[in-house]
């Protein structure tokens, strides 16, 4: 199931991702899961991706993210999706229903990716990431990490 998930996220990242892309991050790492973001940003740093760990305030770095000139920006977030712990779904802002709980932030990430399309020009989409757990000085779970460990190669799309 969750190969094929995989499978499904990399055919749909080769018709998104165009021109210059962006990652922005968005997580406290002190709350388990909920530091999917900023982990994937350091992961993917590392292998020379243009990424902002934006941490729990991601409307503080729209104006950073805009003067990278982005064509596409990737929010990375952890999301409850109603699914199992690491399960992954990339979003456009119109498949994102704002209902209470959706996010682990208090701002909507659909205004977030409303100010950055306004910011940028860019398509905005959201990698959501099904937290296992969110708990104060929780580790990230072990679904939630094997993903991490995933993600980075998956999204170098080769």
């Amino acid at each position: 199931m969750i190969n094929n998930q995989l499978q499904i996220l990399k055919d749909r990242l080769t018709s998104v991702l165009k021109g210059k892309v962006v990652y922005l991050g968005i997580g406290n790492i002190l709350r388990g899961d909920d530091g999917i973001g900023p982990e994937l940003m350091a992961s993917l740093s590392e292998k020379g991706f243009c990424t902002v760990d934006a941490g729990t305030v991601p409307e503080n770095h729209l104006r950073p993210v805009a003067r990278l000139n982005p064509d596409t920006v990737v929010i990375v977030d952890a999301v409850h999706l109603e699914r199992e712990p690491g399960a992954v779904e990339l979003l456009d802002r119109s498949e994102i229903t704002v209902s209470n709980g959706f996010t682990t932030h208090s701002l909507s990430p659909v205004l977030v990716m409303e100010r950055l399309e306004e910011e940028t020009g860019a398509r905005v989409v959201m990698l959501a990431i099904q937290p296992g757990t969110i708990e104060f000085g929780a580790p990230l779970s072990p679904a939630v990490a094997r993903l991490l460990s995933t993600l980075p190669d998956l999204l170098t799309l080769e």
